[in-house]
């Protein structure tokens, strides 16, 4: 019988809410529609527990996990009603205070701020996956921190640098703990989209010209987007995790163009590659991509802590370069498909090398 992982959530926005909502989805659902791993090693999607919450929002903080997910300004679709589950959302520091684009959606709660390494030390916690908003380092590099001094692993799916930063990777190697990131890619997503064509035409001898991908959408993480100084760092991992696709350089634009209230936490991606083919002829190819953030992150986020437990089950700490390769925009290592593939392989079968 497998084990239960115990993990806890820095920033219970949509993602946060679609993983709970997943759990218990998947808990109830047998058949695994919509997972890329119905079990990694002994664990499947229904084996993760969350012991432990964090968030700034007076409308989520204090109250029941189970019900803060679905407090505003959260607006990703409702599944499934999760079952109580015990676990209060704890007051954070708010370091980076609130971006003025965003600040009207977020009520700041007046709680006294927890001491996130007590939480997670005294929740016993395994996994500490930070979902907090873009630009929000300050409050990254605490969850860090706690993680490290809790001794639990660290899943950084924010663009902060931590995973990518040799000063955290030695601290987390020193100290023996799992530590992946930065920047979660969804499931299915603008950026692995866009990837996955543009590797593809070169596969088959196309020269890429130029390229573009525009995102617009109504979620939180949208509406940060017209802050300019704390997205320019997501804008640049975008830009840089499409353009590694291809082998050579070429004129190239990738990231949030604009924020529409009433599409919630719905996101709709306009892709544009112009290039060349036998005998320089040219082509351009047009394609638009319409989704639901929050379960999008929520499938890859389900992927990497049970990739994260199996691992240190095996022994494996430090930066887990091939789950970072997997599930991140900004890896500490980028890997080309196959070892990636392998490597994972191996993971899945406790037969990596250590």
């Amino acid at each position: 019988m497998a084990r239960e992982i115990r993990a806890a959530i820095a920033g219970v926005g949509n993602s946060a809410s679609s993983l709970i909502q997943g759990i218990a989805y998947y808990t109830q659902e047998k058949k695994p529609v919509g997972l890329a791993n119905k079990k990694i090693g002994p664990y499947g999607v229904q084996d993760i527990q969350i012991v432990a919450a964090f968030d700034v929002d007076k409308r989520k903080v204090g109250r029941d996990l189970s019900e803060a997910i679905f407090q505003e300004p959260n607006n990703t679709r409702k599944f499934i009603q999760p079952s109580h589950l015990g676990v209060k959302v704890q007051m954070a520091q708010p370091l980076d205070g609130i971006s003025p684009i965003a600040g009207e959606k977020i009520l700041l709660s007046d709680a006294k701020p927890s001491n996130p390494t007590k939480v997670l030390a005294d929740a016993k916690a395994e996994v500490l996956v930070n979902l907090t908003p873009t630009g929000a380092t300050r409050a990254s590099e605490m969850y860090a921190r706690a993680a490290l001094q809790s001794k639990c692993a660290f899943i950084n799916a924010t663009p902060a640098r931590i995973a990518s930063n040799t000063q955290w990777q030695s601290k987390y190697r020193r100290a023996k703990v799992p530590l992946t990131g930065d920047d979660i890619m969804d499931q299915v997503g603008s950026t692995i989209l866009h990837r996955n064509v543009l590797a593809l035409l070169v596969d088959r001898g196309l020269h890429i010209g130029e390229t573009y991908q525009l995102d617009i959408g109504g979620g939180t993480e949208s509406e940060l987007s017209l802050d300019k100084k704390r997205y320019e760092i997501k804008r640049k991992i975008k830009t840089s995790s499409v353009a590694a696709a291809v082998p050579y350089q070429f004129p190239i634009v990738a990231g949030s163009s604009d924020f529409v209230d009433f599409m919630e936490n719905r996101r709709t991606s306009y892709f544009n590659i112009k290039g060349e083919y036998f005998g320089g002829t040219e082509f351009s190819l047009d394609m638009r991509l319409s989704l639901e953030d929050g379960p999008a992150c929520a499938a890859v986020v389900s992927d990497v802590i049970r990739m994260v437990k199996l691992s240190w089950d095996h022994g494996e700490t430090g930066p887990l370069n091939a789950v970072s390769a997997y599930g991140f925009k900004a890896p500490p290592k980028r890997l080309p498909d196959q070892t990636l593939k392998q490597e994972l392989a191996a993971m899945m079968k406790g037969t990596k090398n250590h």
